[in-house]
């Protein structure tokens, strides 16, 4: 079994291989089986514990059936965040790990978003400014807009890797159950205001300097709710909350 399992690691490798070389995209199928079988020169069970592996990725998307198989697909924020919450819990990591990760990564990645972000980036951060001031009051819909301002922002700042693990890091701290009070989501709306409005002007200073005031600002969590931040890093509970959000799409 151990040997089948590193044939099919090499059947997953060659074939990510073979998708850059052929410069193939999310949507592309990749060989039938029968032609992956012949190619490769490995039996059928590595060919599909191969493209389990890759399925398990989130860069393989396979259908059962007639006319199914195997399709490229583009990886997702959803694995990546299960992954480093897997790390983080062996790791004996915090939710005061994440936000400190966060504090150190976000103001450059507003001054990058500030340098190059496009002018759909600044629509959709003054529409979910719009939707952060109208749900002060309705702690969930605030928080799904205020994660997502941040993805946006990471988007904006054209860079693939904080695109990707922005999301990641605000995935882990909902799944502990990090929330803001009533009095401080209207704070948070007009500090993101400020932020959108330094993007816009592509001022990259003062995009960095307000996401940096933000971002430091958790330290006074610790001083109000004492032991709050150590609360750990649970794999498990930001799987199932990834899998809830999933499933509701």
């Amino acid at each position: 079994m151990a040997g089948q399992g590193k044939v099919a690691a090499e059947v997953a490798r060659r074939l990510m291989r073979e998708a850059t070389e052929r410069k193939l995209v999310p949507g592309d199928h990749l060989a039938a089986e029968h032609e992956l079988i012949d190619r490769l020169g490995v039996a059928r069970g590595s060919v599909r514990e191969g493209l389990r592996l890759l399925e398990s990725m989130g860069v393989v998307r396979l259908r059962r059936g007639a006319g199914g198989g195997a399709t490229l697909a583009k990886p997702q924020p959803e694995q990546l965040a299960s992954s480093v919450a897997m790390t983080l819990q062996w790791s004996e990591g915090t939710l005061g790990t994440v936000l400190e990760t966060r504090s150190v990564i976000e103001p450059t990645m507003a001054a990058f978003a500030a340098q190059r972000r496009k002018d759909e980036h600044v629509a959709e951060l003054h529409e979910l400014i719009a939707e952060l001031r109208a749900s002060i009051k309705d702690s969930a819909r605030f928080h799904v807009a205020n994660r997502r301002f941040h993805d946006v922002v990471a988007e904006a700042s054209g860079n693939a890797l904080l695109a990707a693990l922005m999301p990641s890091l605000s995935w882990m701290s909902a799944a502990v159950g990090w929330e803001l009070p009533e009095r401080v989501r209207k704070k948070v709306a007009e500090d993101k205001a400020a932020i959108a409005e330094a993007i816009e002007v592509r001022d990259s200073w003062l995009a960095s300097e307000r996401m940096r005031r933000m971002t430091t600002a958790v330290e006074e969590i610790e001083r109000r709710t004492p032991g709050f931040l150590s609360q750990p890093i649970v794999w498990a509970d930001v799987d199932e909350l990834l899998a809830d959000h999933l499933n509701s799409d």
